[in-house]
């Protein structure tokens, strides 16, 4: 019983540190991209990503998600800015409209935090 509890905890484990890992290269990725378009760090590199009207949808609901994973306070002016402050019903296409339900949720995510924002701290700067 000891060897299965084992490894189930062993497993787990495995599985938290999995998933940390695609949540940090996908934030890493999403900002090396902003990066390569606009100046400065990470995070006002995604801002720019917000403010440029040229951006596609897409490319906004990426940088959203991404500023809402670093919840860094000085992000929420630019997500305020773009939240309609009304998440419609239904699922939005993501690839066609900046998501209102994804800026809702970075908005939370950096006002109370979320379990993963200690690990972009390197990306902050």
């Amino acid at each position: 019983m000891k060897k299965i509890i084992s490894i189930l905890v062993v497993m787990a484990i495995a599985a938290i540190v999995s998933v940390a890992f695609v949540l940090y290269y996908t934030v890493w990725k999403t900002c090396g991209l902003a990066k390569e378009k606009y100046s400065g760090n990470c995070q006002k590199a995604l801002v720019a990503v917000l403010e440029d009207e040229k951006t596609s949808p897409k490319e906004k609901n990426d940088a959203v998600w991404a500023l809402g994973q670093m919840a860094e306070p000085e992000s929420l002016p630019a997500l305020q800015k773009i939240y309609a402050g009304k998440v419609p019903e239904g699922r939005e296409p993501l690839n066609e409209v900046v998501s209102q339900y994804e800026i809702e949720k970075a908005i939370r995510w950096v006002k109370n935090g979320n379990a993963t924002s200690w690990m972009y701290g390197c990306l902050k700067k």
